[in-house]
């Protein structure tokens, strides 16, 4: 039988971008199983009806979990490879919703293959999938909430089981991604993999020259000793400050202030808006499915207008949005309560375009390739903290300081805009061995900002001749250097 369903081209394309997708559709139902959840009667029973400190804690926990994984990714990842790291997390992930939806208290429930000028594209597309598994839970909370045993928050756990296991099998009929066996000298799977996936030859001349920028970007990064404590190491590439970006963008995205919509929609609805139950679960439902819609728009315009300058919108719009829900909540009157429902969807809307769209693209882009698996990884340790701290004190700041707690969160919206103008160079239509030699060529990472905001690309050939040129000098002032002590001597 033909490798890979003896798919080719686009469709292998799409059929990675379709496993890719199953998995942020589980990543999408887990974040928003337990919002649901936070203001049923029944769950909380069994949970033996904890206060909004423990309960914060009961749904954060969840971010812990996800702490363990990426540092399990961060120290093994690059050696299991991309597929193997997959199907094992979906594995853990079975056997932790056995444990979660068969629990009787509060124990036991705590206890690279896309080309550069589609890969925002194929990314917001896997993102909406994300959103897709949110809206699914959502909606199965509400769905089961009619029922009035604890088959109505048992089954929405066990739910996300299903997508763990459709991953498992797609997984095991795709690819390898063809950088990471190149980068681990199995070169001649790599050309095959490239080849099947822009359905050529080893002949061709753009796969030739894909398979050249590849392996370039490969060697020059090998000049390092390229294990995870390079991470903190400028190797010639910037190699740390690439890493801290990629870490403070996970921890800015959480400082947005999303997880208090997306973890606690319908608690907030009741505590800061003032609806009952029934009316915030079927208006939390609704605000997600806006959120998938509002996710469409980014596959046609992310990789045209850019990651930064969207950056800045998402900032922009969600400070303000949060500045008008502080303050209607404030009021307190049965209008300001619509208005503030209203201003939280269209919080969702500015995430969406602004930095989900771009999150999950930018820290694999802005990364060294050798530094791909451990740094992502480290990236996302941090994401879990902050997503762990965000979760865990929402109920407490909305019982404690009430409306407050949304002016926090625009004021670290607008500060992000200042640190993306400074720190945050842009990658978009750049492909990530063209991102590598833009790093390894400059000096400073100001100097970097600046010449990726050039709109030729040619830009970056010169980028690739001058990093030649010094790499070439620099022999040849070590061949003189040589030369003369051997002179000396004699």
């Amino acid at each position: 039988m033909a490798p890979y369903l003896g798919l080719r081209g686009m469709p292998l394309v799409i059929a990675i971008t379709a496993a890719c997708s199953t998995g942020f559709l589980l990543f999408g139902y887990d974040n928003g199983v337990f919002s649901g959840l936070t203001t049923d009667e029944l769950f909380l029973t069994t949970m033996g009806s904890p206060n909004s400190t423990l309960l914060g804690f009961i749904v954060a926990v969840y971010e812990l979990g996800c702490l363990v994984g990426a540092l399990a990714s961060f120290f093994w990842g690059e050696a299991l490879g991309r597929r193997w790291l997959t199907v094992s997390g979906a594995v853990w992930l079975i056997l932790g919703t056995v444990i979660q939806c068969t629990s009787y208290g509060q124990g036991q429930m705590i206890c690279e293959t896309t080309p550069a000028h589609l890969r925002g594209r194929t990314m917001a597309i896997e993102l909406s999938c994300l959103i897709v598994g949110i809206v699914v839970a959502y909606w199965i909370d509400y769905g089961c909430s009619l029922y009035t045993n604890e088959f109505q928050w048992r089954f929405p756990i066990a739910f996300q089981i299903v997508f763990a296991i459709m991953l498992i099998i797609m997984c095991f009929f795709l690819p390898e991604s063809p950088r990471w066996l190149a980068s681990h000298g199995r070169e001649q799977e790599a050309l095959e993999i490239v080849c099947l996936l822009r359905d050529g030859s080893s002949e061709d001349e753009n796969i030739r020259a894909e398979m050249a920028e590849i392996k370039d970007a490969i060697a020059l990064e090998e000049e390092a000793a390229g294990g995870w404590k390079d991470c903190f190491r400028d190797g010639g590439v910037m190699g740390w400050q690439r890493v801290a970006i990629a870490c403070s963008a996970q921890a800015l995205q959480e400082f947005t202030g999303t997880n208090i919509i997306t973890y606690y929609a319908p608690y907030v609805m009741v505590n800061s808006v003032g609806l009952n139950s029934h009316q915030s679960l079927l208006l939390s439902g609704g605000l997600q499915l806006w959120f998938l819609v509002a996710s469409i728009l980014p596959w046609f315009f992310l990789d045209k207008i850019g990651r930064r300058k969207l950056f800045f919108l998402g900032s922009a719009g969600m400070g303000a949005c949060m500045l008008i829900s502080g303050l209607t909540i404030r009021a307190g009157t049965h209008n300001a309560g619509i208005g503030a429902v209203v201003v939280l969807y269209m919080f969702q809307a500015f995430f969406t375009w602004g930095w989900m769209s771009n999150m999950w693209a930018y820290p694999s882009e802005i990364l060294p390739i050798r530094l791909r698996q451990t740094g992502s990884a480290l990236s996302v340790v941090w994401q879990w903290l902050i997503t762990f701290l965000v979760v865990e004190i929402t109920p407490v700041g909305i019982q404690n300081i009430g409306w407050k707690l949304y002016i926090v969160f625009c004021i670290l919206n607008w500060a992000t805009i200042v640190v993306v103008y400074f720190f945050y160079p842009e990658t978009a239509g750049k492909s990530l061995e063209q991102i590598d030699f833009l790093f390894a060529s400059q000096s400073s990472l100001r100097q970097v900002v600046k010449l990726s905001q050039r709109k030729d690309l040619d830009e970056m050939a010169v980028i690739r001749e001058t990093q030649a040129q010094a790499h070439q000098q620099k022999l040849d002032t070590k061949q003189v250097e040589d030369t003369d002590a051997g002179e000396t001597v004699e």
